[in-house]
């Protein structure tokens, strides 16, 4: 199997496995619930991110996996690619944790997937890809300061379900953060 087709076979069995949690009505049991966590259930600061609300919520996060995967998982290796999800997961739940002590349940993939769109936009940066690194950078800033000041773009609507702003925020954060250090490792 090729190093690009691992790469959707990555994103298939996140597909799978939030398709299957939903199927199954796991979120109760996996889902980011802060009270949970600071009882000893400290698997759902991670698995809080494959559960998602409701089939539009899976949905949109499922539309921007594949996104990512078709435009830009080319640039990560199959290991950086888990890297950066598992890493994004937990800087995720672990900023909700410590920075978000008023948020008690959060569920869904865009944090992780804020992760990847960063880390992508810093790999296109390194490798001199300026026109789709800047635009890649600036329509993640933009997206999170719009956020950060006026709140979600009207996706709370359309998924029936609150956007945790922040969720994006961290995610970005630690994707960026995890690739620029892969690079330097790199070097």
């Amino acid at each position: 199997m090729t190093d690009r087709n691992q790469k959707w076979f990555i994103s298939l069995i996140v597909a799978v496995i939030a398709v299957a949690i939903l199927l199954l009505h796991g979120s109760s049991e996996l889902r980011y619930d802060r009270a949970d966590i600071l009882h000893g259930q400290i698997w759902r600061v991670f698995t809080g991110n494959f559960v998602h609300a409701n089939w539009r919520h899976l949905a949109s996060d499922l539309a921007g996996l594949l996104l990512w995967t078709a435009l830009a998982s080319y640039m990560e290796t199959r290991r950086s690619y888990l890297i950066i999800l598992i890493a994004s997961g937990l800087g995720v739940g672990l900023g909700l944790l410590v920075l978000d002590p008023q948020v008690g349940w959060y569920v869904g993939l865009s944090g992780i997937l804020h992760g990847l769109f960063a880390a992508s936009a810093i790999r296109l940066l390194s490798r001199k890809e300026w026109l789709g690194g800047l635009a890649l950078t600036a329509a993640i800033a933009l997206k999170l300061m719009w956020e950060q000041r006026f709140g979600d773009l009207g996706t709370a609507k359309l998924l029936g379900v609150p956007v945790l702003v922040d969720a994006h925020l961290y995610g970005a954060v630690t994707g960026a953060v995890i690739v620029l250090a892969l690079l330097l490792f790199r070097r």
